[in-house]
Parts: structure tokens; C-alpha cells; sequence
């Protein structure tokens, strides 16, 4: 499978083989950085920013929709013009564990770390660990 993407995506730089795994994602209007690390099972939907050096773990998970439907009220199939992107942005040397869920709307601050299994919810802030489902911030990130 490898690398699926859409025409209006902007890659910042070509990805070397080796930091893209099979099975991932990514949808138009996407913007990645350089030296970006996305692992396997990954869909980046439209409106995700990844800055340079962000680490996307295993089966991680973003949304783009607040409030998801199929169909309008009358019964209609609900069309790109029925929807809101609510853009998410993933600040420069963030990493975000494995099988973590990012809804949308949020910021994850610069080098903070979103612990395997944490729902994000809300902002992140710089240099923060968060953990759990909603993710709640767990202490600071040293280096």
C-alpha cells in the first residue's frame, strides 16, 4: 500500500522512504514539514498542519468534523458544502504516541508529548506531557 495522498497536499520536502510505513493517509489540504515521522495505520484528514520534526505514532487518529453526520436533517446526503473543517495544528517537535486520538480544533504546543491511548480534546501547551481519555496534563517535558 505505502503513501496514499491527495493533489493539494503540500509537502515541505520529499519524505526519504524510511520515515513513511504502510497504510497511511493523507487528504488534500494537508501541510507537512520537514523531517516528519509518520508511522503506520495513519490518516491525516484535510485541515491537519504536522510542523517540522513532529513524531505521528502507530494508528493514530484525527478528526476534522465537530459534529460528524451522514445525512442532513430532510434526509439528504450531506455534501463538503454541509461541513465546517475545524483545522487541527501539530507544533513544531510534538510527538503523539501511539493509537492516540486528536479531535479537531486543537493546537499541540511546541515538543510536547501526547502519551498511547490519550484522547486530546483540548490545546496542548509547549513542553507538556499529556495522558488519558479526555488527556489531562500529567507533568512537563525536559530534555
Amino acid at each position: 500500500m505505502g503513501l496514499r495522498k491527495k493533489k493539494t497536499v503540500e509537502i515541505k520536502k520529499r519524505l526519504p522512504p524510511n520515515l513513511t510505513k504502510n497504510h497511511i493517509f493523507i487528504d488534500s489540504n494537508v501541510i507537512i514539514g520537514n523531517r516528519v515521522k509518520i508511522q503506520d495505520n495513519v490518516m491525516i484528514p484535510h485541515g491537519v498542519t504536522l510542523e517540522d520534526g513532529v513524531f505521528v505514532g502507530p494508528s493514530v487518529s484525527f478528526t476534522n468534523d465537530k459534529y460528524p453526520r451522514s445525512i442532513n436533517p430532510d434526509g439528504t446526503l450531506k455534501s463538503s458544502e454541509d461541513w465546517d473543517v475545524s483545522e487541527t495544528v501539530v507544533k513544531y517537535g510534538a510527538s503523539i504516541g501511539a493509537n492516540a486520538t486528536i479531535l479537531c480544533g486543537v493546537t499541540l504546543g511546541e515538543w510536547c508529548m501526547v502519551a498511547a491511548g490519550a484522547v486530546v480534546t483540548k490545546d496542548v501547551p509547549a513542553y507538556t506531557l499529556v495522558a488519558g481519555n479526555p488527556a489531562k496534563i500529567v507533568g512537563p517535558v525536559n530534555f
